[in-house]
């Protein structure tokens, strides 16, 4: 049923309004400013001046006083006269005030000229109430009536204030125009000046180098005249010396003779031949030297400018946010007209803050007109993200996102499955599970389409618990029922297989970069060659032996029903791993290691654990060196066993960061990020 609240308001009339309270009570006349100002007797009540000037010129008193005309007290004229009454100012105020005040035009009907017109907030409706009443909306359950007039006096006074807000918005619009303005010419100044230093330091270059060759050509020359001029120096020598002896009349002939004889073969050589030559030449490659130079000049000072409009540009999460692992941002850039940018180089500057706190981030130009920014918290909070270009903030900026300590798993290998142990991930991105129950190796594309099963003797019995990947298309299988090491091709045929008999219950199995074989025993671990030929063992003293896996630089990751261990590639102890925060280490629980991996890439190890104590299995991720750093707890979907887990080769960049792992209970392959 319908309702309709009416609001109700009191409109003055201007005329009774004058009548009643602005009107003289003795003459009748409205009050003015003038010659009827309205004057306050000693009773309280008002007279107009030009009534007072009557009624005192009418008194016959011999004091100077008169009556009040509405109470008849006598009231003492002041000695400046009637004049000099005090003024009414209530009444001069509400004078003043009606002068000023606008007279609003009151909408009517024009079937009932003396009906106001109405006004419904909820239904947004003018209507008459005397003829129109039925155009009420009758969807609306309640109804708030108020007159037209005051409606339009509100929307003026929104309209007015909406106004006053945009004329402030754009003066500061025009304020941050003309700073941006001051600043591209700032910008255009420091570029002019980059060019001409840098094109004055490339001159000075050139110039030098001219001056260096110049240098060159003239000592080369220098050195060469000089041995020619003694030359020169020497044949006037000698042609003078022999002239002489030609002049002299005591010149023995033969003796001459014998002189000539022995100093011709030297004149030859020394002095009639000179003894440097004019050869001067300047090698260079003018040509190549011009091209090189208008490449390079070509190459040189490339202007980068953008079409960015920073109030059409947004961000957003790309990932659920998580503590201690990459929180992915976008940040997308238009231009003015809401058009995606397809290139980068923008400035964009980004701030990450909890509180008072300032978190790092990384900004990755991807060179397509988006940016990716990456923040790293380790404290769950929430996070304010304020994201600028030019200094100007983007379109959501600041972006707010709450980060917890919670990681589900990011993806699932959408495969039918029956207690798989084992998953690793080839170069072409093929997935290989070791679906122990079924008896068979599954080979499939990561959107879950099948490539191959592989079936073979060494899988039967549902007891295969090992599997690596060799070179050549090869597999390495680990069956504890038959306590066999078999390697078997593509097709699922055997190429070698060994029984070792000192194996009691072989339970994982790992190939190092030497291709040598881990091999996991209850209580020890044998290492065989590549042949599969034993090389040494070495025991877990006092703990059960549940995996196995390689370390950096060839170690041994060894996990027990208490913790895991590292040995170097002879089998010596090195260290044991935190798997857990001081005060729950402290409160004596006890952890059972099910699988372990470890990254080369970021040197972190992701232990698949069971806590015997809360019987909750979780991923504990710790650093190489053996400190702990967070827990993956699966939100969402919970591990129940975590037998395997494996990394993505390092050729593939885009899954760095992310371990798979594989469920033996819920017979799952989840993605789970670590980094």
């Amino acid at each position: 049923m319908n309702t309709s609240t009416l609001v109700e308001t009191v409109n003055i009339n201007l005329e009774d309004f004058s009548d009643v309270f602005l009107t003289c009570s003795t003459c009748l006349f409205t009050y003015d400013q003038n010659q009827r100002k309205a004057k306050l007797l000693p009773c309280s009540h008002s007279v107009c001046l030009s009534c007072l000037n009557q009624i005192a010129a009418l008194s016959q008193s011999e004091t100077a006083s008169l009556r009040c005309p509405l109470c008849r007290d006598v009231c003492v004229i002041p000695a400046g006269g009637v004049a000099s009454f005090p003024g009414a100012f209530i009444i001069n105020k509400l004078l003043d005030v009606m002068q000023k005040q606008r007279k609003d035009v009151v909408p009517s009907c024009a079937v009932h000229p003396s009906s106001e017109l109405s006004y419904c907030e909820c239904c947004d409706l003018v209507f008459c109430q005397s003829c129109q009443a039925s155009l009420i909306n009758k969807k609306c359950t309640q109804h708030t009536v108020i007159p037209f007039s005051i409606a339009l006096k509100r929307m003026s006074e929104i309209v007015v204030y909406k106004a006053k807000g945009r004329l402030k918005a754009l003066e500061q619009a025009h304020e941050t125009v003309t700073q941006e303005i001051e600043q591209l010419d700032q910008n255009v100044d420091k570029i002019l000046e980059q060019i001409n230093t840098t094109f004055q330091e490339v001159s000075s270059i050139v110039e030098n180098r001219r001056r260096d060759i110049i240098e060159s050509v003239r000592v080369r020359r220098d050195d060469k005249r000089k041995v020619l001029k003694d030359q020169i120096e020497a044949i006037t020598d000698e042609k003078k010396k022999l002239e002489k002896e030609l002049e002299s009349c005591q010149l023995d002939v033969r003796s001459m003779a014998r002189q000539l004889k022995s100093m011709e073969s030297s004149w030859d050589r020394q002095l009639t031949q000179p003894r440097e030559n004019a050869f001067l030449r300047l090698n260079t490659n003018s040509t190549q030297l011009v091209c090189d130079i208008h490449r390079s000049l070509a190459e040189f000072g490339t202007l980068s400018a953008s079409t960015t409009f920073p109030g059409e540009c947004t961000i957003s999460l790309v990932e659920p946010a998580a503590t201690h692992i990459d929180t992915k941002f976008l940040v997308k850039t238009f231009d003015v007209d809401g058009r995606s940018r397809t290139s980068g180089g923008d400035p964009i500057d980004v701030t990450a803050k909890h509180g008072n706190e300032t978190n790092s981030v990384t900004v990755n130009d991807l060179n397509n007109g988006t940016y990716e920014v990456i923040l790293r918290a380790s404290t769950p909070s929430e996070y304010s993200i304020t994201v600028t270009i030019f200094g100007r903030p983007i379109r959501n900026s600041p972006f707010t996102v709450k980060i917890d300590d919670r990681h589900p798993p990011r993806w699932q290998l959408p495969i039918e499955l029956l207690r798989p142990t084992k998953t690793h991930i080839d170069t072409n991105e093929l997935f290989y599970v070791l679906d122990s129950g079924n008896n068979r190796i599954r080979i499939v594309k990561e959107n879950g389409n099948l490539v191959s099963d592989i079936k073979s003797k060494c899988l039967d019995g549902q007891s295969a618990v090992g599997l690596s990947l060799l070179a050549g298309d090869e597999l390495a299988v680990l069956n504890w029922k038959t306590k066999a090491v078999s390697r078997i091709n593509m097709k699922g045929e055997v190429i070698q297989s060994i029984n070792f008999s000192e194996f009691k219950e072989p339970i994982d199995l790992a190939v190092d970069n030497r291709g040598r074989y881990l091999i996991a025993d209850s209580d020890k671990i044998f290492v065989f060659d590549s042949s599969l030929r034993p090389q040494f063992s070495f025991p877990v003293k006092g703990h059960r032996i549940t995996c196995v896996n390689l370390g950096l630089d060839d170690d041994i990751l060894v996990g027990t029903n208490d913790g895991l261990q590292l040995f170097d590639g002879a089998g010596r102890f090195l260290r044991s791993f935190d798997l857990a925060p001081n005060e729950t280490t402290q409160s004596g629980a006890r952890f059972i290691v099910n699988s372990v991996v470890a990254c080369p890439i970021t040197s972190k190890v992701i232990v698949g654990i069971t806590n015997v104590k809360l019987n909750k299995a979780v991923l504990a991720v710790c650093r190489y060196k053996g400190s702990f750093v967070f827990y993956i707890d699966s939100y969402g979907s919970r591990l129940r066993s975590p037998c395997g887990i494996s990394l993505a080769p390092s050729n593939l960049e885009s899954r760095t960061g992310q371990c798979y792992v594989t469920d033996h209970v819920t017979s799952t392959v989840k993605t789970f990020q670590y980094q």
